[in-house]
């Protein structure tokens, strides 16, 4: 067992037996020294405890809730799987389970246990089930279906909710004040909804509020209306009765009007009731009344305590905590005094109004409730306020009403004296309370007017993120209708970005639409106006920040907006502003990470690292490169480890390895590493194609996956293993683009893999088998710039298709096809790269393009006097271009060697050595062999021949550099010639 599980136990068990609250914290604080998480955990445990009688005291011999409910994990009904058990209720059990179709996906199936489907049991399930399915809110649970049994046990099924009670979330997560009170404002929307539909929930408690994280924001939903009650009209056909003796809800957290045995007269504000207590628990970390008190009441102590005893106002109850309040304070990041100033107030009131023993004069609805609430978070006057002298009077009057008789007399002759005085006071009150109305109605109506237009924007949001993501990122472009929308939404969240306010979360809705401008115009290739758009953004959040440190939402906001604005500077080949960019990125998050963070954070800052390590392999620090990527690969294994369940991190973690491999391949000292990452990647692509075999994007990975191993072996000069891998993915991309011929990204995948197959089997003198699959490849792309005449990706596609093809038909020897096919292939780059100054992965293809023709410009079978020319102004523009790469001076020397100008071709293959850091290909040896025999240096010639020799069998090179080997060809008897005088 893990020992510091030892330690919590024992820690526990110690401090439960200390009945003293202030000698318990005191032991806690010394037990637990500076470890707040254990701290924290200890005392919800202690919680449990005290408020739960069968806590640490469950029969030895009791039934599980699968044998409770007479099924078993594993059982099938109708199209849900059931997979295990996730709660249980006095009358139902509760499975996670699968369903199969029509859709698949996980689902919470809750069934009616055997020997509890009694008349009224199936009666409240049904309540039960009808209220959930008239509900339709964001913060309801949903039902999806519902049914019976074979055994005629009726069940229903709703949505699956990942969550914790509000209460425990908030304290985890170390909420504020004001953070708790808007996520209390969703929960009071919720319920305002069901009290809408007609459906009171009777149970509201932390337990039934569960809060799960929806796209990384924080969102509650109410479940579990068991207990629910119509307030017109029946829910369902069936008679349900409530007993003379039965409490219906749970105690704590039951309204004064509930515990009247019958709770025949009970409606929606006994719902708002429940609320006030769950918010006095929020606010406070404790209920209204002790729990050992409710827990050894009798029956009729119980009901007086709920009906007749005040509750303590929030902020008396925390001056009643003693040592606890430390803690208290803690979980919501305040000092106790300020804590204390928070609460005592308005606050006190609104919660005491809600929990106002006469319903008459508690918030009449939910939304009342909410909306005093929003009215505190904005610094506005509260309808609530302190019970009036009169109204204390009163309640004091019906305790003492004999005492009073005599007294009350006397006043009512003062009273009739003073009426007329009052009468004029009495009017000017009722003019200034008709004057606040209204000026509290015309700020509810702007208040509405800014729900509106969040509302209309997570509209669009949502198209934007559905529809607009899906063309361009899958199908990579634009028909007329899909570039109007996105143009519409561009205006309309230009718009928003202009709005100024004075609230930070106007602010913070703000910067993300300019974040989502920035993205829209760089997937449209609009780069510099993206930055522009994005720079916005980078200003919002760096005033948030600096306004509100302690917010770890703006950092989080800052740093993923940091990351926006790298790839934008990537996009264009700013280099040194995007590393800047990344490391501050990374900086940021890394504290959110460790401090400890959410999984979110992990993710984030994974993602970070991978951006960062691919700048550092661009810019060849492969070092660093791969120091920064096992940082990232390092935390993704964590996230898999702890978070099994969710596919985006494995599919994180397969991205990464895939990555790492692909930058190792350049390394020759590295190559064997980049094939172990390889399959390491293709092991976790399968693990998710076993998961989930329908999901075209695992299958698409897995492709992906066995190209990157099929590269490691093309740079090892492995060409028959990579031919083996490249079969693998091919079906696999032949498969998908025939299911679905519109993701076009897909499409794209398989000319690339087919072009990739050809030039490898190239590498084996297969040419008659590459020979189709390259015109293959050639159809597949032209069909798409047939479709997309626009897109420049499909150009560029196009281009290097013609290059390969021209490498073939140099290959038998048709020398004059093989020129047209080159120089068609250079102008298409030329054209792409002036079409797209800012692209710096065009002007890269157009480099490896002039490569590819200058090579076999320079080694045609019989070409003509001007090929080596031709050769040679190809090699310097593919440097001119891109000058860090070895090979591009490995062309050129080829080129000037055949130009005859052997000093310029020994200074440009000096310069391929130097930075190829200490090795190279046996081609490279070879080639200085040649042009020092030429230059009449035999010792020089000698040591490079019988270094390229002696390092690999006499014909391997010819099969591992066929586009080079005929030159070596040609003069092999006099490289040979050169061999006697080596030493082994």
């Amino acid at each position: 067992m893990n020992p510091s599980r030892l330690d919590e136990e024992a820690i526990f068990h110690a401090a439960r037996r200390i009945d003293d609250p202030e000698a318990r914290v005191a032991y806690l604080m010394e037990a637990c020294a500076d470890d707040a998480t254990l701290r924290r955990r200890i005392v919800r445990l202690l919680r449990v405890y005290e408020s739960d009688e069968s806590f640490l005291a469950e029969p030895p011999c009791a039934l599980t809730p699968a044998q409770s409910a007479g099924v078993a994990s594993g059982e099938v009904i109708g199209p849900y799987r059931l997979v295990n058990v996730i709660g249980e209720g006095g009358m139902g059990v509760v499975y996670m389970a699968e369903q199969s179709a029509p859709v698949r996906r996980q689902v919470a199936l809750k069934i009616v246990k055997p020997g509890m489907d009694t008349k009224q049991v199936i009666a409240r399930f049904e309540i039960e089930r009808q209220a959930l399915a008239m509900m339709d809110h964001p913060n309801i649970a949903r039902v999806f279906d519902a049914g019976a049994t074979a055994q005629g046990r009726p069940y229903f099924v709703m949505e699956l909710v990942h969550g914790l009670p509000i209460t425990e979330y908030c304290d985890r997560e170390r909420l504020s004040v004001p953070e708790r009170l808007e996520l209390f404002v969703l929960v009071c929307r919720a319920v305002q909804h069901a009290h809408q539909k007609g459906v009171i929930h009777r149970d509201i408690k932390p337990s039934n509020i569960l809060v799960t994280l929806q796209d990384g924001v924080a969102t509650p939903k109410v479940i579990d209306f068991g207990i629910a009650k119509a307030v017109a009209g029946s829910l369902t056909d069936k008679t349900l009765f409530t007993t003379a003796t039965q409490f219906v809800g749970t105690p704590m957290y039951m309204s004064p009007e509930q515990a009247g045995l019958a709770g025949v007269d009970v409606d929606t504000r006994s719902d708002v009731y429940s609320l006030g207590v769950v918010l006095y628990e929020l606010l406070t970390g404790t209920t209204p009344f002790d729990s050992t008190t409710f827990r050894e009441a009798a029956f009729d102590d119980l009901r007086r305590l709920i009906r007749e005893e005040e509750p303590p106002k929030l902020s008396t109850r925390l001056g009643s905590l003693g040592e606890m309040l430390t803690v208290v304070s803690a979980d919501r990041q305040v000092d106790p005094r300020r804590l204390d100033r928070t609460i005592r107030g308005d606050l006190d009131w609104i919660v005491m109004k809600a929990m106002e023993k006469d319903r008459g004069r508690r918030y009449q609805t939910a939304n009342d409730f909410a909306a005093d609430v929003m009215r505190f978070l904005n610094d506005q006057p509260v309808d609530a306020s302190p019970p009036s002298t009169w109204y204390r009077f009163t309640k004091y009057a019906r305790r003492n009403r004999a005492a009073l008789t005599t007294v009350s007399l006397v006043a009512a002759a003062l009273v009739l004296g003073l009426a007329a005085s009052v009468a004029t006071t009495v009017r000017a009150i009722k003019a200034e309370q008709k004057t606040a109305a209204a000026l509290t109605r015309v700020r509810e109506s702007l208040a509405e007017v800014d729900r509106q237009r969040d509302r209309a924007r997570r509209v669009v949001d949502d198209m934007y993120t559905q529809v607009a993501e899906r063309w361009l990122t899958r199908e990579g472009s634009l028909s007329p209708i899909q570039r109007e929308f996105l143009e519409k939404a561009l205006a309309f969240y230009e718009e928003f970005a202009r709005e100024q306010s004075g609230d930070p979360r106007v602010r913070v809705e703000a910067a993300k639409a300019a974040e989502r401008v920035g993205q829209i115009r760089h997937r449209l290739g609009l780069h510099a106006a993206a930055k522009e758009a994005i720079r916005k953004t980078l200003d919002t959040w760096r005033r948030l920040v600096d306004e509100q440190p302690e917010q770890p939402e703006h950092r989080r906001g800052l740093a993923h907006s940091l990351c926006s604005m790298g790839s934008a500077h990537m996009a264009i080949d700013e280099i040194a502003d995007a590393e800047r960019t990344f490391r501050e990125a990374v900086a940021l998050q890394r504290p959110l990470a460790e401090a400890p963070g959410l999984p979110e954070d992990h993710w984030e800052l994974a993602m970070s690292l991978r951006s960062l390590s691919q700048l550092l392999w661009l810019t060849g620090r492969d070092d660093e490169c791969e120091q920064v990527a096992l940082q990232g690969i390092s935390m993704l294994n964590r996230l898999v480890a702890e978070h099994p369940e969710d596919s985006s991190y494995l599919r994180g973690l397969a991205l990464a390895e895939m990555d790492l491999a692909s930058e190792m391949c350049r390394r020759e000292e590295r190559l064997a590493d980049a094939e172990v990452r390889a399959r390491r990647a293709i092991d976790l692509f399968r693990r998710q194609v076993n998961e989930d075999p329908s999901d075209p994007l695992n299958q698409a990975n897995l492709g992906s996956a066995y190209q990157c191993l099929a590269n490691t072996y093309r740079f090892r000069h492995r060409p028959r293993e990579a031919v083996e891998e490249l079969r693998l993915a091919l079906p696999i991309w032949e498969r998908l683009a025939a299911d679905d011929p519109n993701l076009h990204a897909v499409r794209r995948s398989l000319g690339g893999t087919l072009h990739f197959l050809a030039e490898q089997l190239m590498w084996l003198q297969q040419y008659d088998e590459a020979e189709p699959l390259l015109s293959r490849s050639v159809e597949v792309v032209e069909s798409l710039i047939a479709e997309f005449p626009t897109v420049p990706l499909y150009r560029s596609d196009l281009a290097v298709c013609t290059s390969k093809l021209g490498r073939l038909l140099a290959q038998h020897g048709r020398n004059a096809e093989a020129r047209e096919a080159f120089d068609q292939s250079c102008e298409n780059m030329r054209n792409l790269v002036k079409d797209h100054p800012e692209s710096a992965f065009y002007r890269r293809c157009l480099a490896s393009n002039c490569y590819t023709a200058a090579v076999d410009y320079a080694t045609f079978q019989g070409g003509e006097p001007g090929d080596a020319v031709r050769a040679r102004d190809l090699a310097r523009e593919a440097i001119q271009v891109d000058s860090r790469a070895a090979g591009f001076w490995m062309g050129l020397a080829l080129a000037e060697y055949r130009c005859g100008d052997l000093d310029a071709a020994l200074t440009a293959e000096t310069r391929s050595l130097q930075m190829r850091k200490g090795y190279a290909s046996n081609y490279d040896w070879l080639l200085l062999a040649l042009i020092h025999l030429e230059r009449g240096d035999r010792q020089q010639a000698q040591e490079w021949a019988c270094r390229a020799f002696n390092n690999r069998s006499p014909g391997d090179w010819r099969a591992a550099e066929p586009d080079l080997s005929r030159l070596i060809r040609e003069n092999e008897a006099r490289l040979r010639s050169l061999l006697p005088a080596c030493t082994e």
